[in-house]
């Protein structure tokens, strides 16, 4: 397909695809505002409730309850502060966004569908949280790089269904597409390591913040592939492998791939888990 450049004005495209998240993942959106409570010592009863008023629809797919009347979120509120605490919050989040974010509207991408995105960056989040220790990321931050590295292809093509980007080429626009994810996630307040995460996708991998972070996703995620197109999970295969990323993780590619089968042996769980 005859591929055009990007036509718009770098900071116009961030702020539309803010508009985009807003318009489509209200989990995504509230997730930085569950972190930054989670960080206070003491979060109150009212920034719970003026938390989970801020998107009546979410609250309803967090509870599975109809209707965001104020008791209910009151009730609900009081649950978290005084007995299932504000991790749980964090979690129900984390596994609503897992349902909600990797619709493609448009299937421009080949060989890829909501579905396969879904279960490679849910297992990728769960293998980096894993080998987090190994890296300078707090595991939770970890578990989000891994989550969001397939999110630029959902990105991509939402942009492109708004006419914000004119070419259908994803590879052409991949490096647009993380710059304007990194804009967006820091204007909706998310930590620094994710939203630095993705503009350091754009550089050499030595010059990001955390090669080894870098090298694990690309291996990660390159593996996963290979798993999907070929159907085969024993991940034995790996002369495809860049050999310059395995020595950027100072690991074995032992060390590098057993935790990643066990990982996805493990996924056998299902999607509702962080």
């Amino acid at each position: 397909m005859k591929s055009s450049q990007v036509s718009v004005n770098q900071t116009k495209v961030s702020n539309n695809l803010i508009d985009i998240l807003y318009d489509n993942f209200p989990s995504l959106i509230i997730l930085p505002k569950v972190e930054r409570l989670i960080d206070k010592e003491d979060p109150t009863l009212g920034e719970l409730v003026t938390l989970c008023q801020s998107n009546d629809t979410l609250f309803e797919k967090l509870t599975h309850s109809t209707g965001g009347e104020s008791k209910n979120i009151k009730e609900f509120a009081k649950s978290i502060l005084l007995s299932k605490g504000m991790n749980y919050l964090l979690g129900t989040c984390i596994r609503t966004m897992n349902q909600e974010i990797f619709s493609l509207p448009l299937n421009l991408i080949e060989g890829e569908t909501e579905l396969s995105i879904r279960r490679r960056s849910i297992v990728l989040a769960r293998y980096l949280k894993e080998m987090s220790k190994n890296t300078s990321l707090h595991p939770d931050h970890a578990y989000l790089c891994g989550l969001f590295y397939n999110f630029r292809m959902v990105c991509f093509e939402y942009l492109v269904k708004e006419g914000l980007i004119l070419s259908e080429n994803f590879e052409q626009n991949e490096k647009s597409c993380l710059l304007q994810m990194s804009e967006s996630f820091r204007g909706l307040g998310f930590h620094t390591s994710i939203w630095k995460f993705f503009s350091d996708c754009t550089l050499p991998i030595t010059a990001s913040d955390s090669p080894v972070l870098h090298a694990l996703v690309q291996i990660g995620n390159r593996l996963l592939l290979e798993s999907q197109i070929t159907g085969v999970n024993t991940f034995r295969k790996t002369s495809f492998l860049n050999d310059e990323l395995i020595q950027i993780t100072g690991l074995s590619l032992k060390e590098i791939v057993e935790p990643l089968k066990l990982v996805d042996k493990d996924f056998n769980g299902g999607l509702n888990r962080q």
